[in-house]
């Protein structure tokens, strides 16, 4: 989590006090590989950024972004510090001329070629820095290595081709951005939010890491959100398995899809705190692993529930789901918990006013929808019943599941 000077010097001493142990992808040769993704809240001001391309508040929105970053670079450059504005100009220049660009673009396009300066800004002001310390290095584009189709917002990788753009460097330290990665047309594109830890796991996958090392504002993957539970514990070391299904239920210190490459080549995904770089944090392997003795408790606020039935009372069937499912996946939406009975079915994904309009309008020529916004969704791995009857207490229960492991519910 870098966010500030303080946080990008912290992350300059890992890498130049520990090259093989600490803050890195560690490659076969004992190289280093560091993956950075926007500062802070960045990709947000780039997200207000295009909105603000169609009205008077452009100019404020990217003074806004221009100054957060020469803030940060005042507090770490000295002599260093023309070249930085030099390198800012030449960004913005880019981006006064991408924001006339996207004018032309569909929506998601036009976020992708917009949000990835968010990277740009914090990869190369980082670069400068090093470079200032001494610091050896080379500063590539993830543009020109990451290689995906152009489902803009969440491009698949083409690892045959990422790969063979990837693997000829081998110096001993490398710097990249997180997110973002190029189509084979050119254009720029993004691999989901907070997709920087799925970046580091693409290359620690072709470039056989030894470990991947992901460094947070916490200590390591812990069994709640302690802003809300201050007792939560950290997990010493836990499963793939659990890992994905952690992330697979909303958990947000991981990107749902950093396991899987990981995973296929047994390399060890560690998370640690940038703040105490000593400390042992989780470490996610293919063992069995030993949990806090707490329920895991994961919420995922601003859900929304809809409720699909047939007009004509009918089942609910392959042919019925499939129509269902294709309406929200060409709206790019996620299911986050199914229940299907037999003449309806329920689904919750979070909420988006455009796209939930979007989805209500294709459906309900054919389907009768129901729906409720504003709601929460409370997953609780290894629950008990006292955790259940803690943490539903007072609330309102649409939807209930149980297994074995996890219980789920949502909550008004």
């Amino acid at each position: 989590m870098i966010k500030d000077a303080e946080s990008i010097r912290r992350m300059t001493d890992i890498v130049r006090d520990s090259p093989i142990n600490q803050g890195r992808i560690g490659l076969e040769d004992s190289g280093l590989l560091v993956v950075v993704s926007a500062f802070g809240k960045m990709t947000n001001s780039f997200e207000d950024l295009l909105i603000a391309a169609n009205n008077d508040m452009l100019g404020s929105k990217l003074d806004e972004i221009l100054d957060f970053h020469n803030d940060i670079a005042s507090q770490l450059l000295k002599e260093s510090l023309g070249l930085w504005k030099k390198e800012c100009s030449s960004l913005i220049e880019k981006i006064k001329k991408t924001l006339v660009e996207v004018k032309d673009y569909p929506r998601d396009k036009g976020y992708d070629q917009l949000v990835a300066y968010g990277e740009l800004f914090s990869t190369t002001l980082i670069s400068v820095y090093w470079n200032q310390e001494g610091l050896s290095h080379r500063f590539l584009d993830s543009r020109e290595l990451i290689r995906t189709d152009d489902n803009y917002c969440e491009a698949k990788v083409n690892w045959e081709e990422t790969g063979k753009q990837v693997r000829p460097f081998q110096e001993s330290l490398l710097l990249v951005q997180g997110f973002i990665g190029g189509s084979d047309d050119g254009f720029t594109t993004t691999l989901g939010r907070e997709g920087s830890d799925y970046s580091a796991a693409i290359f620690g996958n072709l470039l056989n890491a030894q470990e991947v090392v992901i460094w947070k504002d916490v200590s390591g993957v812990l069994t709640a959100d302690p802003s809300e539970f201050p007792d939560a514990c950290k997990m010493d070391e836990i499963s793939y398995l659990e890992a994905v299904e952690l992330t697979y239920f909303g958990a947000k210190v991981i990107h749902p899809n950093t396991i899987k490459p990981l995973q296929n080549k047994g390399i060890a995904l560690i998370v640690k705190s940038l703040y105490d770089p000593n400390a042992s944090g989780t470490v996610i392997l293919n063992k069995t692993g030993e949990y806090c003795d707490k329920p895991i408790v994961i919420k995922k606020r601003n859900q929304v529930l809809v409720s699909i039935q047939p007009r004509d009372f009918s089942f609910i069937v392959e042919e019925s789901m499939a129509k269902i499912f294709d309406v929200l996946s060409r709206n790019r939406t996620r299911i986050n918990l199914m229940q299907h009975g037999a003449v309806s079915i329920s689904l919750v994904f979070d909420w988006n006013q455009k796209r939930l309009d979007a989805i209500l309008g294709e459906l309900l020529p054919e389907f009768k929808v129901l729906y409720n916004t504003g709601l929460e969704l409370l997953t609780i791995r290894h629950y008990s019943d006292t955790a259940i009857r803690e943490l539903t207490k007072g609330k309102q229960i649409y939807v209930q599941q149980q297994s074995r492991k996890t219980a789920r519910f949502v909550l008004g």
